[in-house]
């Protein structure tokens, strides 16, 4: 998930909330006196205030004197978006989901809220029309993911997990 910061008098940003390190996490908690798991459920909910924390923290790296009372975005300048990998996984569990006989149309008129949720609304559109275009493998098959930035990255067993939406990874072990 990507919080997007629009505002009137500068340039947008992009800020990851997969980049959140566990004392920034800690940082955010404390301050919204919460737990990192409700301000994930908070962001999915657009809610402002954890919007506003996650956003500060992480815009805290570039400008580290930034104070909470300095920074009060309007509430339309702030987002929450998904990324393209997490586009991509929406889209291929939700097409996969739809009756056969869909058309791309029915699929693309199903799945508006991913499109709508998306920080690249043209990706989204394009790979919900490919995938509804494609004929439907029972197996799973697609290992490849899509990074944010654009890159692709093959998933191998000893790869970690690139999801923000997984709390496990393909190199957890079992411990005695």
């Amino acid at each position: 998930m990507l919080i997007v910061y629009s505002p009137a008098d500068g340039d947008v940003e992009l800020l990851d909330i997969g980049s959140v390190r566990v004392n920034e996490a800690s940082i955010i908690s404390r301050n919204m006196d919460t737990t990192w798991k409700q301000v994930k459920q908070r962001l999915a909910e657009d809610d402002p205030e954890a919007m506003r924390m996650v956003a500060l923290v992480l815009k805290r790296r570039s400008q580290p004197s930034v104070k909470l009372e300095d920074f009060n975005p309007l509430v339309d300048e702030l987002a929450v978006r998904l990324d393209k990998t997490e586009i991509k996984e929406w889209a291929t569990e939700a097409v996969a989901a739809i009756d056969d006989g869909a058309t791309p149309e029915q699929t693309l008129l199903v799945l508006r809220p991913i499109i709508d949720a998306a920080v690249d609304p043209e990706y989204a559109r394009e790979l919900i029309l490919k995938l509804a275009a494609a004929p439907k493998d029972p197996a799973g098959g697609d290992e490849e993911t899509e990074h944010p930035s654009g890159q692709t990255e093959e998933s191998t067993p000893t790869g970690a997990s690139t999801s923000g939406s997984s709390l496990t990874s393909s190199t957890s072990t079992a411990t005695a």
